[in-house]
């Protein structure tokens, strides 16, 4: 990988999930209960330390509506990850995640990286979240990925869902092509050199 190299990384899920509203509230600390749904995509840069080299990112983040998914599938175009979101206040929105998986690895492959967050666990109940925990460990476990709770409204879990997101792309990259650096700036975010990260409360 060059040194002037930016990985893609793509944020997907249905409209009205939060996406964009995760994005607002990790990148600015902001947080709009009336953001508007997604419909041009944007995107936002961060840079990461990882083994003591800048590594260059820029998010996507496209619009969710399925109207616009046959132009925002132009955009997973070599994307290196994803970060799957849903409302765990409506199932139904989990359940359409393994649509936009199949989608991103049709059009980018197998090897891609994702992470799934469910979104507005503020708001959510205890109740709904154990009837539909198994669910979404099975699934998570079938495809070998890590699911996240998390909030944009408070923030709850957006660095640990970032930053593992990140070092995982990293770790990835590292197997498959020897080495990820760029020289590019950005907001920076430290990572340790470990294997796992340290667990989180809501995280499974």
């Amino acid at each position: 990988m060059s040194d002037d190299s930016v990985l893609k990384i793509v944020i997907l899920g249905e409209g009205r999930v939060g996406k964009t509203s995760i994005l607002s509230k990790y990148f600015s600390s902001k947080f709009d209960k009336n953001e508007k749904s997604t419909v041009n995509p944007s995107f936002y840069e961060t840079n990461i330390n990882y083994n003591g080299s800048n590594v260059q990112f820029k998010f996507w983040d496209t619009a969710g509506q399925e109207q616009f998914n046959a132009i925002s599938t132009m955009y997973y175009q070599n994307a290196v990850g994803a970060l799957l979101v849903y409302d765990v206040t409506i199932f139904e929105t989990f359940q359409k995640v393994e649509t936009w998986v199949r989608t991103l690895e049709e059009v980018v492959g197998q090897n891609i990286v994702f992470v799934i967050a469910g979104n507005k666990f503020d708001i959510s109940d205890k109740k709904t979240l154990d009837q539909n925990i198994n669910t979404v460990n099975e699934y998570c476990q079938k495809k070998g990925c890590k699911h996240f709770y998390t909030s944009a409204k408070t923030g709850f879990n957006l660095v640990e869902t970032f930053e593992f997101l990140t070092k995982s792309v990293c770790d990835k990259l590292k197997q498959t092509t020897g080495g990820v650096s760029t020289k590019r700036k950005g907001r920076h975010i430290e990572i340790a050199d470990t294997k796992k990260p340290k667990e989180k409360k809501g995280c499974c």
